[in-house]
């Protein structure tokens, strides 16, 4: 991953944030959606969507390595939707509390 870092591009960046703050938007609405419609009680409920905000999984990159799936995109979306969380966790946190 490190050397997939290294080798980012400027282009490759801006793609990753437009698919980073699409899957943070996704993912906590799939999880209250989906935290709603079971009824989970409120720590449940909190864990589902705190999970569904959280970044992209170094396990993509290794598995994209792996099949020869465009890597350099994925390092790029674990990169962003990792600095991305920074700000966000917080954030969905103080909502959640």
């Amino acid at each position: 991953l490190g050397v997939a870092v290294a080798r980012l591009r400027p282009g490759r960046i801006s793609r990753a944030i437009w698919l980073s703050a699409a899957k943070l938007v996704l993912g906590l609405t799939a999880g209250i959606v989906a935290g709603r419609a079971f009824g989970l009680d409120p720590v449940a409920f909190g864990v589902l969507v705190l999970q569904m905000a959280t970044p992209v999984a170094v396990t993509s990159y290794l598995l994209a390595e792996r099949y020869e799936a465009d890597p350099d995109a994925i390092a790029g979306l674990v990169v962003v939707s990792t600095l991305m969380s920074v700000a966000t966790l917080p954030i969905t946190l103080s909502f959640l509390l």
